[in-house]
């Protein structure tokens, strides 16, 4: 499995950054600009042990993940179970959150993100890491800009909140 870590600093306290990234999980198309929809599955209404989601990035490609293992307001791994993305083999991710003080008063904090990726073919890896990096780097800043503002990010407004937001 190829791994990729990746960081954004969230001007909120770590307990709002849990409830959108983790209680709100079935929900992430609102600050994912590469998905146009995501949905629970199985009846459930909100992140927990073993909860899975589907994900729609569009008409034709999509995937399908499960929580496998949390550390209360701290850590969840999500594996994804099924998929149709071209040259994937294996996915999952650790998202990780830390409180790293204050700016203005304000709790701050950093939410990193580990993905593991294995490709088939294998060198498929060197074609397809930068485009799958793009993605969550939109991804977790579409995540601050959500928790910061309250407004979602999708494919169509992405770009110039991106250049504008600070």
């Amino acid at each position: 499995m190829n791994k990729s870590e990746f960081r954004e600093v969230i001007n909120a306290p770590k307990e709002k950054t849990w409830e959108v990234l983790f209680t709100q999980y079935g929900d992430i198309h609102v600050h994912n600009p590469g998905m146009i929809s995501s949905n629970y599955m199985h009846n459930a209404t909100n992140g927990e042990l073993n909860c899975e989601r589907h994900c729609q990035f569009n008409d034709k490609l999509s995937l399908d993940e499960k929580i496998t293992e949390i550390d209360e307001n701290n850590s969840f791994t999500v594996v994804v179970t099924e998929h149709n993305l071209p040259f994937i083999k294996e996915m999952s991710a650790t998202y990780e959150l830390s409180s790293i003080g204050s700016m203005t008063s304000k709790e701050v904090t950093e939410v990193k993100m580990t993905s593991f990726v294995s490709f088939s073919p294998g060198f498929m890896k060197y074609l397809m890491r930068g485009q799958l990096g793009k993605g969550l780097v939109q991804h977790l800043f579409g995540l601050k800009y959500f928790i910061e503002t309250g407004k979602a990010v999708d494919s169509h407004n992405y770009s110039k909140i991106f250049k504008s937001y600070k």
